[in-house]
């Protein structure tokens, strides 16, 4: 008898049937991602597909289940907003929520060793490797590393073993654990 959103007027000519339908509110869930590495976000139920779909509306009071998976050069380091830690990511779909993964690319160390009878340091550029006192560091996943080796006024550098040989910088593409001597 009647239909639309509006108010309902009936004129009771006879027995008449009118059904009121009510739907729970729907809000947006929205999962963004970030950092240097990368990888993908699901969602139980159905909807969130990030990658491509990081937006999906759900029904009030829904329970949704978040999680996040790494591509193979990377690592999933944790969730910021309505979520916190590096598990799985449940919310409750009260309001509009915002999720934030966070993925980082792998790390691996580079480690210098000296050897001889004469002494030098070895520095690295990007920075953290001054062998002298610091003769390690992680580098992320492809990051070019350039040593370099300075002998002391009393001694001569030789030369590379390990990850590099010669005797020019010796330059570590850091793909997996590595040492040079």
């Amino acid at each position: 008898a009647c239909t639309g959103t509006g108010s309902c007027t009936v004129t009771m000519s006879e027995a008449r049937s009118v059904t009121a339908t009510f739907a729970l509110k729907s809000f947006a869930l929205t999962v963004t991602k970030a950092g240097s590495g990368s990888g993908s976000v699901g969602s139980t139920p159905a909807g969130v597909s990030c990658g491509a779909d990081c937006t999906e509306s759900y029904a009030s009071g829904t329970s949704v289940t978040l999680t996040a998976t790494a591509a193979n050069d990377s690592t999933f380091t944790g969730w910021s907003g309505a979520c916190t830690g590096t598990g799985s990511c449940t919310v409750t779909m009260s309001e509009a929520r915002s999720v934030t993964a966070t993925f980082a690319l792998k790390v691996f160390e580079l480690a210098v060793a000296k050897a001889g009878s004469g002494t030098g340091t070895v520095t690295s550029a990007p920075t953290g490797i001054n062998c002298g006192s610091d003769c390690t560091e992680n580098y992320a996943l492809n990051t070019s590393v350039t040593l370099t080796a300075t002998a002391a006024n009393d001694s001569t550098f030789t030369g590379w073993s390990g990850a590099c040989t010669g005797t020019a910088e010796c330059v570590v593409t850091v793909r997996q654990q590595s040492a040079v001597t």
